[in-house]
């Protein structure tokens, strides 16, 4: 794994932070392609003990957020599209300007994919967290959150142009023990911010 461009493009997540724009799109692009494809990396977690519990194992969360992850764009964006797993191997990452903040963009690398062509949406790195917020009086319900961060891009292969790019995230809530329910949620509410304010929008 490419551990510093990685470790880059997660603080340019958290750089960007809930003010200022998340994302920017080529002005240019008016038209939704016939189809597209998803190019993602294997998400990471820091809670590793709720996968066990959710999921028994990591391949198995893989596996999971892969499916998941087709089956919200399918609700997010009208446009036909396929999720495919890649290594970080095939993508760079390249330093972009979003709302004066410099962060870091994954561009897939034409090359080194194999049998993808057309528009692709690239979503490196994926990082799964838990909150727990402080409740010094006791009593408190929702103080824990599940939090999805990522950064992405939509790249036309073919013209070798990045038509969109931006950082996201997704959060949601929960009082006692984490569920599969609370990671559907976020990947949910992701998959719409990953298409918002382009042509692959629903």
């Amino acid at each position: 794994m490419k551990r510093f461009a990685w470790l880059v493009a997660l603080l340019s997540v958290a750089l960007v932070g809930c003010s200022g724009p998340h994302v920017s799109v080529d002005p240019e692009w008016k038209e939704a392609p016939a189809r597209f494809t998803v190019l993602t990396t294997a998400p990471f977690t820091s809670n590793a003990d709720d996968i066990t519990d959710d999921f028994g194992d990591q391949d198995v969360f893989r596996q999971w957020f892969v499916s998941y992850l087709d089956t919200a764009l399918a609700i997010s964006s009208p446009v036909s599209h396929s999720v495919k797993l890649i290594d970080d191997g095939a993508l760079e990452m390249e330093l972009m300007d979003l709302g004066g903040v410099k962060v870091k963009i994954p561009v897939p690398v034409a090359a080194k994919l194999d049998g993808v062509d057309g528009l692709v949406l690239v979503v490196h790195p994926v990082l799964f967290r838990r909150y727990e917020m402080s409740c010094p009086s006791g009593g408190c319900l929702n103080n824990k959150e599940l939090i999805l961060q990522v950064a992405y891009s939509v790249v036309s292969l073919e013209a070798g142009r990045i038509l969109a790019y931006g950082v996201a995230n997704s959060s949601d809530s929960f009082s006692f023990a984490m569920t599969r329910g609370n990671w559907e949620k976020v990947v949910q509410r992701l998959s719409w911010k990953l298409v918002a304010k382009t042509p692959l929008e629903n």
